[in-house]
């Protein structure tokens, strides 16, 4: 072992045992590094989340805000045209009593005219007639949220929602007024404000301070105004150093802050969170780069003379093992290998021949796991052949599920025109025999029944609404989801004397087709429950749980035996089956919980992807 080949190894022992002590402690100093620097990193995400957090309340208060704008809204659309002004204001001043933190309310006709006002003063508080923001309403068809307004009548901001007439078409727009320092933004933001030197504010799409923990700041323009607007309009969510910010633009460095940018779904607003670095990330600077380095130049000494001894102690006893290797491999298995003591190489000695002992057992295993290998490939072909049976009878199950659904279509379009010619086209001839006997109490100089002419013609207006309604509910298209599985909950089981809870969490911006499709098993799934169900209390529930969106919908009604619905044959609740289908083609699933006299819980689980978001 004196010659080449020890040499060869005692190399590599010192090379093995050098890395063994060096390496180690590289990775801890970079584990050291980075585990600084994730501090950092969670610090920031901390306050991230926390603006977000402050963000999704924000959104909420101005989403309720439009809410009640819309239900103005769809109160007055179809009668805007041609209604008496004093109607209007009446309409107008029941509405604001309503409202909350409001200046004033307001309804602008086509013209951009202010129709109705409540409360009335010198200086309306509607925007005016040629701003950009009431033409995008106009234009748009689309709720909207302006910016900070700070003008003769004082800092405001205007809600604005189109009204529309029965063919849909915008013919108004309703708005409200708020001065921004009336609402609890200033005590929202302070919960984000962190030390000596940071602040919170909310900005507008200009760079308008709207709210501050700093109220002298409130109304200005805040320093990285055009940056902001830039962010506000991408709905980026940002957390760097304000030195980076002025860098990517281009200017020079002004201060060493940490800002958090989180723009809000429901305005073109945002929240900017400012702290001084130094304050906001206490690591900067903790390392100790001469002590780490001056730990490698010890352990590199101390892994050298590690190596030396540890190469001394192996070469020798290698050496035996070597040779027995060879003697193995040549096929000569009846000599024992020979002690060569109680350390590690003896016991590699000692595993050896317990290896020339276990040749001959390794051959019968090898033959009985044939065996059982070949049993498992029966029973996984007999599991094969009854998926595939089940995902045949699923095949079938499906197209019959398309028949009743094509069958379902066309008598929904029947039901549509029954219900035009049993009612709609009735109320109508009879308004029209209502309009000529007027006119002829009008030439003999009688006053003419005109309370009822208003009776049919209301009628039938409600008619046309309701199966407009029916077909598609716009408020799915101008709210989104959550307020369309509200609005339909409400008016399918609210109505039966059903009591409704909604609990919606955050949801991110979705396709619509995703929301129609979800919007369609929210609406077979509390169709199922006013048909069947019987219950007096039903709890709905849509959030997101990660990439996952959930939907539980829960009742106390009666209930029903799963297991004899699904081996009924003939007759399966397609409804059920509806709902998993769609889950299905979305890539999800649907669960069923029910036992009879215990109620009823259906679970849907769907996967989002970027494509769906």
């Amino acid at each position: 072992m004196q010659g080449a080949g020890g040499w060869a190894l005692r190399r590599r022992v010192y090379f093995l045992m050098a890395v063994g002590i060096f390496f180690p402690l590289v990775v801890i100093s970079m584990v050291c590094w980075y585990w600084l620097r994730d501090l950092d990193g969670r610090l920031q995400g901390a306050r991230v989340a926390a603006a977000e957090t402050v963000a999704a309340h924000f959104d909420e208060e101005l989403t309720s805000d439009l809410e009640l704008l819309q239900r103005l809204a769809a109160g007055i659309g179809g009668r805007l045209e041609g209604a008496d002004p004093a109607l209007l204001q009446q309409v107008v001043r029941e509405a604001f009593s309503h409202f909350r933190h409001r200046e004033a309310i307001f309804l602008l006709d086509a013209r951009r005219r202010v129709v109705a006002e409540e409360p009335h003063g010198r200086v309306s508080a509607a925007p005016l007639a040629g701003t950009a923001l009431v033409d995008e309403v106009f234009a748009n068809g689309l709720p909207r949220l302006s910016g900070l307004s700070v003008d003769g009548r004082g800092p405001l901001v205007h809600e604005l929602v189109p009204m529309r007439n029965l063919s849909g078409l915008v013919v108004g727009v309703a708005g409200g007024t708020f001065d921004p320092g009336r609402r609890d933004f200033q005590k929202m933001l302070r919960h984000l404000r962190q030390g000596q030197t940071g602040r919170a504010e909310l900005v507008d799409a200009r760079g308008m301070i709207i709210a501050s923990t700093e109220q002298r700041r409130a109304g200005l323009r805040s320093e990285c105004s055009a940056h902001f607007s830039r962010l506000v309009a991408a709905r980026t969510n940002l957390s760097s150093r304000c030195d980076d910010c002025h860098a990517e633009r281009g200017e020079p460095s002004r201060t060493g802050e940490l800002l958090t940018f989180t723009p809000l779904a429901s305005a073109p607003w945002g929240l900017v969170v400012r702290q001084d670095a130094a304050e906001a990330s206490p690591t900067e600077g903790a390392l100790p780069w001469a002590a780490v380095g001056a730990g490698l130049l010890a352990q590199i000494a101390l892994s050298a003379v590690f190596a030396w001894g540890a190469a001394r102690s192996v070469t020798q006893p290698l050496a035996v093992l070597t040779a027995e290797a060879q003697r193995i491999a040549s096929g000569q298995l009846d000599w024992p290998i020979p002690e060569l003591g109680q350390d590690e190489v003896g016991h590699l000695g000692q595993a050896l021949d317990q290896m020339r002992r276990s040749l001959q057992e390794l051959v019968g295993r090898v033959e009985r796991a044939n065996q059982e290998l070949e049993v498992r490939v029966e029973e996984r072909t007999r599991e094969l052949n009854l998926a595939n049976e089940a995902l045949l009878a699923r095949e079938l199950a499906r197209g019959e599920l398309l028949r009743k659904v094509i069958t379902a279509q066309e008598d929904e379009r029947k039901r549509v025109a029954r219900e035009l010619h049993d009612e709609t086209t009735q109320a109508l001839a009879a308004l029209l025999m209502r309009v000529d006997q007027a006119s002829d109490a009008v030439r003999a100089g009688k006053t003419p029944a005109l309370e009822e002419l208003r009776t049919l013609a209301t009628r039938a207006l409600d008619d046309v609404h309701r199966l407009i309604l029916d077909l598609r509910p716009s408020v799915l298209d101008d709210l989104g989801l959550a307020s369309a599985v509200r609005w339909y909950a409400e008016r399918t089981l609210q109505t039966r004397g059903v009591a409704v809870r909604c609990e919606f969490g955050e949801l991110p911006a979705l396709t619509p087709e995703l929301e129609t499709a979800l919007f369609r098993i929210c609406q077979e799934t509390l169709s199922n429950v006013a048909r069947h169900a019987q219950a007096s209390h039903v709890l709905v529930e849509l959030r997101c749980e990660g990439r996952l969106l959930c939907i539980d919908v829960e009742d106390d009604g009666v209930g029903f035996d799963q297991a004899a619905v699904a081996q009924r044959e003939g007759r399966p609740h397609w409804g059920l089956l509806g709902i998993q289908e769609r889950a299905d083609l979305l890539g999800g699933r649907a669960r069923f919980d029910s036992t009879p006299g215990a109620g009823t819980r259906v679970e849907v689980r769907i996967p989002l992807s970027e494509e769906h978001a």
